[in-house]
């Protein structure tokens, strides 16, 4: 059958795009484009840091607790898994439990740092800044296979300084195989923690991989482990971008029910408990396929008569004044809200009836009482968190009002048309974070 005028054009098009590859003007420019990126390069410059921090395991004492695996836990009610950055024997620990209690056939991990990840003798580490190393390095934009770059480039960089020391004949004998990493005493507040120079011998090159090499290492340790990993770069304490929520529909509509899909970053907190979450409504509204109603969180005046204890209550729930604004534009919101609490509940703290670190609406009033407590020179650090905060909640909400509109229509647009669509939405958020003062 003869092509349509459409196809033919397509193939015309497909033809001159295999030409543009084999070119020698592309192969050139290809070449040049990793010559800079190589020059540019930042782990070259980078520090080891150790991921595990003193008290890093936060979760209430009376639940279960996995040895390598800090703040590992499960959403009541759902195969949806979170956790701090295991060691390998934690990653062990956690996938014997997920395929031998938990009724799970496969597992998908999934990484929510945006910071490279490499394991040092089945321990995790990342690269720092020398003058930062209390911040986590941001990559604006970067992809999946950018940050699988850094981690190459920054194993390689590891082993380079250590041949180097292992070949000067000039060097002290305890020297060498030598790798220093810096571990820090944990604090909230990123200048309040102290950093502690250590050294440990890598005798073998195995026993450094990036955070690729250890899953492929995982799935040969053990035959019953059907895993599959990703990841989903997101900025720390941030709210995801629109095309990470569209990445994640991507990787989560198409799991089976008996897929256990785990997310982690560092603690296992914020950005752990934002993939959980998203995870969550895409197994309500893409897998299961129904949409109901959730009570609407509201204050009692009744039962909170002091104007300052009922908004005290009414913050609590998440009831500020940007929400009211998102309410005119689109009322479906109120119903967004209200299935999003409800799965951020589960996926907060005991009292809520969770099993996690962090409510995603709360922690928001959380950053008022850090403020208002905190010494004038902090004060910033904490009204930006706030802002950050507020604005990561207000798009877990449009996310949840987009999904239980659009799963129905089998998703026929992405969350990012659909807030092109509604592009005042991005405003009122915008605009909201920017000028939220707590109300």
């Amino acid at each position: 059958m003869a092509a349509t005028a459409s196809e033919a054009i397509m193939i015309e098009l497909e033809k001159e795009g295999w030409e543009w590859i084999r070119s020698e003007r592309f192969q050139k420019k290809q070449k040049e484009e990793a010559k800079k990126r190589e020059a540019n390069n930042p782990m070259k410059i980078c520090v080891l840091k150790f991921d595990h921090f003193e008290n890093i395991h936060r979760l209430d004492p009376k639940l279960p607790a996995y040895e390598g695996s800090p703040n590992f836990r499960q959403v009541p009610g759902y195969l949806v898994f979170g956790t701090g950055q295991p060691t390998k024997e934690g990653f062990q620990n956690a996938l014997k439990f997920i395929f031998t209690e938990s009724g799970a056939t496969k597992c998908l991990w999934t990484s929510m740092r945006q910071e490279p990840v490499v394991y040092l003798n089945g321990q995790s580490f990342t690269p720092r800044l020398q003058d930062r190393m209390n911040e986590n390095m941001e990559f604006p934009g970067a992809t999946g296979d950018d940050i699988e770059w850094l981690q190459d480039q920054f194993v390689g960089s590891i082993k380079a300084k250590v041949d180097a020391v292992k070949n000067d004949r000039y060097a002290d004998e305890e020297e060498k195989g030598k790798v220093r990493y810096y571990r820090d005493t944990y604090a909230e507040h990123p200048e309040d923690r102290k950093n502690i120079e250590y050294s440990v011998h890598l005798d073998n090159e195995e026993d450094l991989v990036t955070l690729s090499g250890l899953y492929e290492q995982l799935k040969k340790i053990d035959d019953s482990f059907n895993l599959d990993y990703a990841r989903m770069p997101i900025v720390d304490e941030k709210a995801p971008r629109e095309c990470d929520f569209d990445a994640m529909v991507t990787e989560l509509k198409g799991v089976d029910a008996n897929t256990a899909c785990v997310f982690n970053c560092q603690m296992g907190k914020g950005r752990t408990t934002t993939g959980m979450i998203v995870a969550c409504l895409i197994k309500d509204l893409v897998q299961a396929g129904e949409v109901k109603d959730f009570p609407l969180l509201k204050a009692d005046k009744n039962e909170f008569p002091d104007d300052e204890e009922f908004f005290e209550e009414e913050h609590r729930f998440g009831n500020y004044e940007v929400m009211e604004k998102l309410y005119k534009y689109i009322p479906e919101a109120r119903q967004g809200k209200a299935h999003v609490d409800h799965i951020i509940d589960l996926c907060g703290t005991p009292k809520e009836g969770g099993t996690g670190l962090q409510n995603l609406r709360e922690c928001i009033q959380w950053t008022e009482e850090k403020f208002n407590f905190e010494p004038k020179l902090k004060k910033p650090f904490w009204k930006q968190m706030s802002k950050n905060f507020i604005e990561r909640y207000c798009y877990l909400i449009m996310f949840a009002t987009y999904l239980r509109e659009r799963a129905p229509r089998d998703l026929d647009i992405n969350f990012t048309l659909w807030m092109d669509i509604r592009a005042e939405i991005r405003e009122i958020i915008v605009h909201g974070a920017r000028d939220f003062n707590f109300m």
